[in-house]
């Protein structure tokens, strides 16, 4: 029952339990297992955590960051508070994602674009090895992906991210330098591997940001950098394809120009790179404990960079986990076929190297798209899977049309329709990796499975390309027909994750209905700033939300309301 006069999204529960409030310290011992941090069984996960208590002399290993700047009391937020912090936010944050997410993406783009310009011929590649240079990347950053998340729990991402920005650009630059199979294959496996991290932190900074409903916005806004390479990334070596100088090939100059600006720009982060609310420098004290406040509603805490050994034990035990990473899978692998041999399928339509170049920009354009596309939707329905679904199925028409269509010239048009209709794949993997971020509490548990998320991912960049081969051109017809299942496959567990969630939160109504609480609660987090009618926060009396910063996991907390 809500409690008079209280803001939409908080209810007051019929009894009310002690929480007691913690604090971190930075001198806490890199890896803690406490007796009261216990490993739970998913399946079994008990109503809700006992509190513990901690003083400032003898922290306690359960609590955020946050803790260190709100009190007990949860600070009511009003809208206009609430709009202005999330304006000033935005000017800082999503600028610098966008920016490194692009060269990013652009730096790992890049072969595919060189692809037409000579890269195979002049390395004199053979059979599979073109394949095999496509996969090395992805390879890296799955062998490493559990290091990585070690290390976002660990170290600073203002400190950390800027150094693995420098180091991925200097790796392309170098990459120039690269003869033969060997060299691209170094170059590639190293680039690989200290673009690692960027994906899984950059879906962390939206989780200690933004709440839930502005999550896959900021998401989608970054992400959308996979069509403007397309878009810019294509102009940039129809340019540099007109360039001759002697012995160095116009995808050097590719390589060296960009690592140079990716390089650059890591330098500058070191200044422009945001920290978590808690430690902003561009935030007042004021505006931080209404940044954290604002989250609250989340359930997912902001940050904490104590790694809990009990909360990777319940990602690997917790079922959910492996549903994202097996969504990847199935749909990586066909995008990491598209990425790569994307422009050389195009060219097999019949296109030289600079029609092709020239095609790439419309099917850039049509990500992005796709992308605003469904974000629009996603404001309507707030929910994930419709979205899945409904940008899986042109993506399984267009491989129809690809995998039943000859190559002869007449057949241009509807090639290049099908192939287009590939770029509602662009949207998908954004709504993924937002659905799984908002489904996930607990600051080591989020990196963890994030990082199994992002694993699949790279399992399915690294498969997709071995599925075609250069020598099945112009019609691929293999590797077609096995991006076919994986859509299909994708779909289907879509499904089936969308019962077990909608199971969860029916389970967790039950634990809420036993302790006192309300059986239904209106999740405040997806609602957004625009439509902030009541404010942020909680009435004096309510104990809703008032765990959000105990760094429990979305299995530990009853308040958790799983987005479907």
């Amino acid at each position: 029952m809500a409690t008079k006069g209280s803001p939409s999204g908080f209810v007051a529960p019929l009894t009310e339990s002690p929480t007691t409030s913690l604090r971190c310290s930075s001198t806490t011992p890199n890896i803690i297992v406490s007796s009261s941090d216990k490993i739970e069984d998913p399946e079994k996960a008990p109503p809700a955590l006992e509190p513990s208590t901690s003083t400032d002399a003898s922290p306690t290993i359960q609590g955020d960051d946050a803790l260190n700047i709100v009190s007990d009391t949860i600070r009511y937020v009003t809208p206009e508070e609430n709009r202005r912090v999330l304006r000033k936010i935005d000017r800082h944050v999503m600028p610098v994602l966008f920016i490194i997410y692009f060269l990013q993406f652009m730096d790992k783009h890049i072969l595919a674009l060189a692809s037409v310009f000579g890269i195979v011929r002049e390395t004199h590649l053979q059979g599979e090895q073109y394949s095999v240079i496509g996969s090395m990347a992805p390879i890296a950053q799955l062998v490493l992906q559990p290091l990585s998340a070690f290390f976002l729990v660990r170290f600073r991402l203002s400190i950390y991210m800027p150094i693995l920005v420098i180091c991925w650009g200097t790796t392309l630059a170098c990459m120039a330098a690269a003869r033969n199979f060997t060299g691209l294959v170094v170059s590639r496996f190293f680039l690989g591997g200290f673009e690692t991290s960027t994906q899984a932190a950059f879906i962390l900074m939206g989780q200690m940001w933004y709440k839930r409903q502005e999550q896959g916005l900021r998401l989608m806004i970054w992400f959308s950098n996979v069509g403007w390479v397309d878009i810019v990334g294509s102009l940039i070596m129809y340019g540099f394809g007109h360039i001759n100088k002697g012995s160095i090939h116009s995808y050097q100059i590719a390589f060296i120009a960009l690592g140079a600006v990716t390089a650059a720009t890591g330098i500058a982060s070191f200044v422009f790179f945001p920290d978590s609310p808690v430690k902003s420098k561009f935030l007042t004290q004021e505006e931080k404990v209404i940044a954290v406040e604002r989250i609250r509603a989340n359930q997912q805490g902001v940050e904490t960079k104590i790694f809990k050994l009990t909360q990777v034990v319940e990602t690997l035990l917790d079922l959910k986990s492996w549903c994202w990473m097996g969504l990847l899978i199935l749909h990586a692998t066909p995008t990491g076929a598209i990425t790569v041999f994307g422009p050389l399928v195009v060219k097999g339509f019949g296109y030289d190297g600079y029609d092709t170049m020239l095609f790439l920009i419309p099917y850039g354009a049509l990500q992005v798209i796709a992308m605003v596309l469904s974000y629009w939707v996603s404001t309507k329905i707030h929910t994930k899977s419709p979205l899945v679904l409904i940008f899986l199925i042109p993506c399984m028409i267009g491989m129809i049309i690809l995998y039943t269509t000859g190559r002869d010239k007449e057949h241009q048009p509807a090639l290049l329709v099908a192939y287009y209709l590939l770029a509602a794949q662009s949207a998908v993997t954004p709504t993924m990796l937002g659905w799984q971020a908002v489904n996930t509490a607990g600051h080591t548990k989020k990196a963890s499975t994030t990082a199994m998320t992002i694993m699949g991912s790279y399992t399915g960049g690294i498969v997709g390309p071995l599925l075609f081969q250069p020598k099945d051109g112009p019609y691929y017809h293999s590797g077609i027909l096995a991006c076919i299942i994986c859509y299909s496959g994708a779909a289907t567990l879509t499904v089936f994750t969308t019962a077990y969630l909608y199971y969860l939160n029916k389970r967790n109504e039950a634990r809420r209905v036993a302790v006192g609480k309300p059986a239904k609660l209106i999740d405040h987090s997806m609602t957004s700033a625009a439509n902030e009618k009541d404010g942020v926060g909680s009435p004096e009396g309510s104990n809703i939300g008032k765990r959000a910063f105990e760094d429990l996991t979305d299995l530990q907390n009853d308040e958790f309301i799983y987005v479907l």
